[in-house]
């Protein structure tokens, strides 16, 4: 539609403004440089499953020089048909879901740009035939030069914005709601209700980046955008700034969205809430018939839980769970700022995502209390509030700042909240999230994808790998290295140093190295920016007697592969003592000595398992078979028995 109805505008202009105590976040000011706004007032068409309505965007160039173009992500225009990028390179699969309907397909259509006529006072000398940018609009592709590809566009001003200028755009808008295949979209419920999950659905400025922000060199002439095309790997990147949503749906649907429901009015069936987020740096929503609202309250931010019907008996674990990771980000890494959470039980793939202050996570019916799916779903993206929301990664270049260091903090808390079964805890059978994230390392090709890459370069399968499971086990191997209270310091100069402000890979590597003191190259140039590979394997053991009856006893370590990393050797003697000695790890072949009273009987490399990152545990130990009774070799064969058997678990469940 064009735009909205008069009556219906001027209903939204008397929506009551949010009163004094309702706030978005704890704090009274500002929090983030807020480069940009929005206002904006749609409606949600159920029929022609379309959001329609007007949006007004204020942006402020934040570099020393003009700037003459703007750049937007159209990110619904993937969807547009099969030749997008999306679609090439997914094949229209995303995350083994695939679109059912005869129709499935979405896009958005900017049906008008101007610089807004009531800001004439910020470009005073431009004739008003030029401040329409309807015709200026044209797609570009960045990445791959896909003609197709419509989910960037251009647009260049008939005046540049002058530094720390503002332009004010009003624009009006579709967006077509594909079939819900990746993260966004319709489908129908197994009630017979649809689901909207309404996410990157409207025309978004890109970042600008100014010289010295991230790898934009301090002494270049000028800043430049960074706007990546929806890949299928690839997520999102964009600048903080504050919301303020008009979203109009019919008055039987339960609305979930970011930020804070501020206002609501409803007329003709229809529902208008207004909603306000500030210091974020994207907007989602949802509507359902279908939702059943639960609520609580922890500290400073009101939980609300929208659980389809099917799943009533699981939205108190949603609840607990959320808690559990508001506890722990809050003890370990900084505050939650925001007032208001909101998790939603959606539908295929709009689970399992992350917004500003909404996330979904999703379950099945009946699944039992010792299968933690749903809590580490649910804390994985509360988390994600932090790596992906207040932190704002670029998730397109830097993918594992956001999913693997999320996936690690996951890993650490389930293990912490729930024990050993961290995740499965069903009689004998319990496995904990850190051994979930380390076999999903070791069991896919290893040396292959450096966490440092662009996410639409990695190769069939390495993206997943690279950006959830390695980048957790290098962390918890960095946090067993040097300790927990060191990793915990690390953590918090890291959010407390770069909240708001988009850090980079070498921005995570200075605040670790500035808080421990420790020159950490030899661990990043392996581990985030190679491929290096640990294993080291207890080759031999060996005793010579001696004629005064003492022993002179060898034991010999072959590292296997590229990967070094410090390590341990524990040795036991015949008459059960035993000795530990420590070893950088860097020879290829390494013989350690010892003169002793007794022979040595068994020898195993890292006994105390810091070194997550080895990829054999089971080749770490030796001990000479008259003495593997001992009960020291018992706990070994005990631990290799238990890492394959959720081996064959993860192995089995792949398929």
């Amino acid at each position: 539609m064009h735009r909205l109805a008069g009556a219906l505008a001027l209903l939204v202009l008397l929506l009551s403004s949010p009163p004094a105590s309702a706030q978005t976040t704890i704090h009274d000011g500002p929090l983030s440089e807020r480069r940009v706004s929005y206002t904006m007032d749609v409606r949600l068409d159920p029929d022609t499953r379309t959001v329609s309505g007007t949006q007004r965007l204020t942006w402020r160039n934040p570099d020393q020089v003009p700037v003459d173009e703007l750049q937007f992500h159209l990110y619904l225009n993937a969807f547009r048909n099969n030749e997008s990028t999306f679609m090439r390179e997914s094949g229209g699969v995303h995350r083994g879901n695939t679109a059912r309907n005869d129709n499935p397909w979405g896009g958005i259509e900017v049906r008008s740009m101007r610089i807004a006529d009531d800001r004439a006072d910020l470009m005073p000398d431009l004739p008003a035939r030029d401040r329409d940018l309807t015709a200026r609009m044209r797609f570009i592709q960045p990445d791959d030069g896909n003609p197709e590809d419509r989910t960037v566009m251009a647009i260049s001003l008939p005046e540049a914005v002058g530094p720390g200028e503002t332009i004010v755009l009003d624009i009006e808008f579709e967006s077509r709601l594909p079939e819900i295949v990746a993260r966004t979209g319709w489908r129908m419920a197994d009630t017979g209700n649809p689901l909207f999950f309404v996410a990157q659905w409207f025309p978004k400025i890109a970042v600008y980046e100014v010289p010295g922000q991230r790898y934009v060199p301090v002494d270049a002439p000028r800043g430049q955008w960074n706007a990546h095309q929806f890949h299928e790997n690839s997520e999102f990147y964009a600048d903080f700034g504050t919301y303020d949503v008009a979203i109009t749906v019919p008055s039987d649907m339960v609305v979930g969205a970011s930020g804070l429901r501020v206002a609501e009015s409803t007329a003709d069936s229809l529902t208008t809430l207004r909603y306000q987020a500030d210091d974020v740096h994207d907007f989602a929503w949802t509507a359902s018939a279908d939702y059943l609202e639960y609520t609580q309250q922890w500290r400073h931010v009101a939980i609300r839980a929208l659980i389809r019907p099917a799943h009533k008996g699981q939205a108190q674990r949603h609840i607990d769970a959320a808690i559990v990771a508001l506890d722990r980000y809050d003890a370990w890494v900084g505050e939650y700022p925001y007032t208001t959470l909101t998790i939603v039980d959606a539908i295929g793939g709009a689970n399992g995502m992350e917004y500003p202050t909404l996330i979904t996570a999703g379950t099945t019916y009946g699944l039992p209390e010792g299968a933690r799916f749903l809590e580490v779903v649910t804390i994985h993206e509360f988390g994600h509030q932090y790596f992906y929301g207040l932190l704002a990664s670029n998730e397109f270049e830097e993918a594992w700042l956001d999913e693997g260091m999320n996936s690690y903090i996951e890993s650490r808390i389930m293990d912490d909240a729930y024990g050993p079964g961290g995740v499965i805890d069903m009689g004998p059978l319990r496995i904990g999230d850190v051994d979930f994230q380390r076999l999903g390392y070791v069991t896919q090709a290893p040396s292959r994808g450096a966490l440092y890459t662009r996410s639409w370069e990695y190769t069939m399968g390495d993206y997943g790998k690279a950006s959830y499971a390695k980048p957790a086990t290098v962390m918890n191997t960095l946090e067993r290295f040097w300790g927990w209270d060191l990793q915990q310091q690390f953590l918090k100069a890291y959010y407390n140093t770069w909240r708001f402000r988009h850090p980079t890979t070498r921005d995570l590597q200075e605040t670790a190295e500035s808080v421990s003191g420790h020159d950490l190259d030899w661990f990043f140039d392996q581990f985030v920016y190679g491929t290096a590979v640990v294993d080291y394997e207890l080759s031999s053991i060996a005793n010579t007697r001696r004629e005064d009856g003492t022993y002179r006893s060898r034991v010999r370590i072959h590292r296997k592969q590229d990967g070094i990393f410090p390590t341990e050797l524990r040795i036991r003697f015949a008459n059960d003592s035993t000795r530990t000695v420590t070893w950088d790890g860097a020879e290829r072949w390494k013989d350690f000595t010892f003169e002793a009273g007794d022979q040595v009987v068994e020898a195993w490399i890292d006994p105390e398992n810091k070194v997550l990152l080895d990829v054999d545990r089971l080749n770490n130990r030796r001990v000479i078979p008259a003495w593997a009774d001992n009960t020291f070799a018992r706990r070994a064969q005990l631990r290799s028995a238990a890492f394959f058997q959720k081996l064959l678990i993860l192995i089995g469940g792949l398929f």
